[in-house]
Formats: C-alpha cells, sequence, structure tokens
C-alpha cells in the first residue's frame, strides 16, 4: 500500500517537474503579472479615495503676495505666532537678543528638510527686512542686525520662508500655478507628507458675486470668507459656518485734518451717538485675544444727551467749529453699516450723506473701514505722525512716544503696561470710533 502512494507521489513530481522545466517562464511571467495588478488596482483604488479641497477665495493676489493661510500650508517662518500674538518656535529651536535688542540670533532645529529633500541650512534663511542685515553665524545659526531696537521682530520673522520653486517646509507642496499676468487664478497643492490628506485646489475670485457663480457651477465645494452668503445660506444642501474675525475691526475713522472733526468734543459726540449692537462689539483697535489687550477704556456706550451736550452747535453747546453735517465715505460691502449709522448720526441732529468709493481720497471726513489688526501690538504704522499709513492725521506727542517706547521695550509685561497706556489715550481722543469685529461666513457642500 504504502510502495503504491510512494509510486504515485513520485510520478506526480515527475510531472510538475517536467511542467516546470517547459512552463517555468510562463509561471513566473504570471505571478509578476498577478503581483503588479494587485498592487496597481490598490494604488488606483486609494488614489481614488483621496478627497480634493476645492476652496474658492475672493481676492486678487500675486505669487508673491498669496493669503498667509496659504502660504503657511507650503512652509514655516522662523517662528509662528500663537493665538494671543507671541511668538513661538517653528523652524527655529530658539533665539536670543544681544547688543541692547538690535541683534537677534536664530538657531535652527535639528532634522529639518525641503520639500526636495534638502537639509534647511542657516544659508537658506532668505528673510529680507529693510535696515536689516543678516549673517550667517554656522549651519544651524542666523543673525539679524538691526539699526535700532525692534521688539516685534520674532513676531515678524513668522513670515514663511520659501526656496526658488516656491519649495517650502509645511506639509503640502504647490503642484501648480494658473495665472493671468501677474495674478494667480488657480493654485494646485498636494501633500508633500502625509499622503492620506486630501489635496487643495484654490480659485482666487476677483469679486463676492463671481465666486458665489463658481459655488452655484461647482467649480468649488467650499468658499472662504465671504461677507454676504444671502442667496446660498438657503440651499438645502449647504452648510454656512459663521466665523468672528478677531484679526480685524470696523471703525469709524475721522480725519483730523478736518475743521470739524479736529476738536474731540465733536469726535466724542459722534461716538456716543452710535447704538453699537453689533455682534461683537470692539473697544479699541487690539485683538481682544491679545497679551497686551486692554478692557479697561472708555466704552462709548450710547448717550444721546451726552452726544448732544458734546456737540458744537451754532448756540454755544460744545466746543469747536459746528457740526451740522457730514460726509460718510464707506466701501459697498459695508453700505448697510452705513446706512445705520447715517441714522443714529441724523438722531443727533447731524446730516450725513454716505459716499461709496471704491479707494476713499485723502481729505475723507469719516471713513466706515475695516482694519487687519497685526499680530504684535505694534501699531506705530496706524498711529504715529510721521506715518503716511496714519491715516487720521492724529498727531500727539503722547501717543508718539508711547509707540516708540512700546517697539523698543523687550520684556513683555512692561510692553504691555505701555500698550495698555496707549489704548486708553487712543479710545478717550477718538481719532475712530471701534465699532466691531466682523463676522465672515465659510460655505460648505455637504
Amino acid at each position: 500500500m504504502f510502495k503504491r502512494f510512494f509510486r504515485k507521489a513520485r510520478f506526480y513530481q515527475h510531472i510538475m517537474a517536467a511542467f516546470w522545466q517547459t512552463r517555468k517562464r510562463l509561471v513566473i511571467f504570471s505571478f509578476l503579472l498577478g503581483v503588479g495588478s494587485f498592487f496597481l488596482i490598490y494604488h488606483l483604488f486609494n488614489i481614488s479615495q483621496v478627497k480634493v479641497e476645492k476652496i474658492g477665495i475672493v481676492g486678487k493676489f500675486t505669487i508673491n503676495e498669496l493669503p498667509l493661510e496659504i502660504q503657511k500650508l507650503i512652509s514655516d517662518g522662523l517662528t509662528e505666532v500663537a493665538s494671543d500674538g507671541s511668538p513661538q518656535p517653528a523652524l527655529a529651536a530658539h533665539w536670543q537678543t544681544q547688543n541692547e535688542g538690535k541683534e537677534y540670533f536664530f538657531t535652527l532645529k535639528d532634522n529639518l528638510f525641503w520639500q526636495d529633500g534638502k537639509a534647511v541650512v542657516a544659508g537658506d534663511i532668505n528673510l529680507k527686512f529693510s535696515d536689516v542685515a543678516s549673517t550667517v553665524i554656522d549651519q544651524k545659526t542666523i543673525k539679524f542686525q538691526l539699526k535700532e531696537p525692534f521688539s516685534p521682530f520674532p513676531a515678524v520673522a513668522a513670515r514663511p520662508i520659501f526656496k526658488k520653486g516656491f519649495i517650502g517646509t509645511g506639509p503640502y507642496q504647490v503642484k501648480s500655478i494658473k495665472r493671468n499676468g501677474q495674478i494667480v487664478e488657480k493654485l494646485v497643492l498636494v501633500p508633500a507628507k502625509d499622503k492620506s490628506q486630501p489635496g487643495k485646489v484654490f480659485h482666487f475670485y476677483p469679486t463676492e458675486k463671481t465666486a458665489r457663480i463658481g459655488f452655484k457651477l461647482g467649480e468649488v465645494n467650499l468658499l472662504q470668507e465671504i461677507v454676504r452668503p444671502e442667496d446660498l445660506s438657503n440651499w438645502k444642501k449647504v452648510e454656512v459656518i459663521p466665523e468672528i474675525k478677531k484679526n480685524r475691526f470696523v471703525a469709524v475713522f475721522f480725519n483730523t485734518n478736518d475743521p470739524k472733526l479736529g476738536n474731540k468734543s465733536n469726535r466724542q459726540a459722534l461716538a456716543y451717538a452710535l447704538k453699537k449692537d453689533w455682534e461683537e462689539r470692539a473697544l479699541n483697535s487690539f485683538n481682544p485675544n491679545s497679551w497686551a489687550y486692554n478692557d479697561s477704556v472708555k466704552h462709548y456706550d450710547y448717550d444721546l444727551e451726552n452726544a448732544k451736550k458734546l456737540l458744537a452747535t451754532e448756540e454755544g453747546n460744545g466746543e469747536g467749529e459746528p457740526l451740522r453735517e457730514i460726509e460718510l465715505a464707506t466701501f459697498s460691502s459695508l453700505l448697510p453699516v452705513a446706512e445705520q449709522i447715517k441714522k443714529d448720526w441724523e438722531e443727533l441732529g447731524v446730516a450725513t450723506q454716505i459716499k461709496v468709493v471704491n479707494v476713499p481720497s485723502d481729505d475723507y471726513q469719516a471713513l466706515l473701514a475695516t482694519q487687519e489688526i497685526p499680530s504684535d501690538p505694534d501699531q506705530y504704522l496706524f498711529w504715529h505722525s510721521t506715518q503716511a499709513t496714519n491715516i487720521v492725521h492724529y498727531k500727539s506727542p503722547k501717543l508718539d512716544k508711547l509707540l516708540e517706547d512700546g517697539r523698543k521695550e523687550s520684556d513683555q509685561e512692561t510692553r504691555k503696561a505701555i500698550y495698555a497706556d496707549f489704548q486708553r489715550f487712543l479710545v478717550e481722543e477718538t481719532p475712530a470710533v471701534f465699532l466691531y469685529y466682523p463676522t465672515v461666513y465659510n460655505l460648505s457642500k455637504k
């Protein structure tokens, strides 16, 4: 019985050996083809599962002026700014100051790589600032030499850094860019590290109207920071998510060169006359999340009687030149707010004419506008009397001194005290009435 079994086994063994000798190339090819097909199907299946986010953004941008949030997807800065405005390590592990705040030394973290696989070294750090010289100390250390102490410098160093070809260090890398002249129309990003993350395709639209059309046509499935979502908010398959932007404020700016608005009494009267029933009211020009924010300022709660006492009139009320009429310049997106302001001021007895502009002239009287808030509390550019960007033309030696001291002082607690005084004084003088932090809307298709 066993002899018969072994004879059959040897017989089948000879058959298999003969088959292998004559067909081994075919067997190997078939095996490799099967394995290859399996991995190809598996790869294609995974690709089909990777989601691509098609995002619409309103605005005209060049490649060097893309929104900061997009730049941060592609690369990192030496630092990054926390939600309270304080600088934190990013590419730099740490930094120190010398020479009374005129020298900054940044030391890079270990094991940093560009998206092309090359190591990040100090010589790659190509941050350029006016009146700032940079020197590479060694492969991991770079020095910035300033002419004057400038305490916001670590926050400024959060600007994302790129190599030639728009190569960065961030989680996404650039796949393609479509431009119309210098203006970017479309930007395609793909994951640089975690391939399971969705790709991102950004479409840039010149106006909200064209962005909404793109959303309706399916060109994008997300719209970011829309001011007026009314015609889309009632769609059943559209989710509308409001977001209060505390890194910007809406205010009425007064031209203090205007004879009627050059005195504080008239400006304060106009401030008290506004009802200020907005969702997220702004008390001053700072982000309320900032480490330097001070809410102990004059609130200018609605008080029509006090406003009438302060307003200069021909009958002798108030001080300065009588204010009976005013022109309020604004932008089309803020027209509903301007209409409410007009109503409030006319209850005070000040006839108000609204003028919708694309670019306000320098001789405006009052301007309703949105202002970005810098991450660092330094607001020298906005309010110092020497700056062309001081659109209210307000001049005050006290305000100038506070702004100068705040940007030179390196100790945070001392800076905080300086900016607390600055906020109190600015609000008291009323070169602007701070109204609210605006709400924008992010739309997505369900």
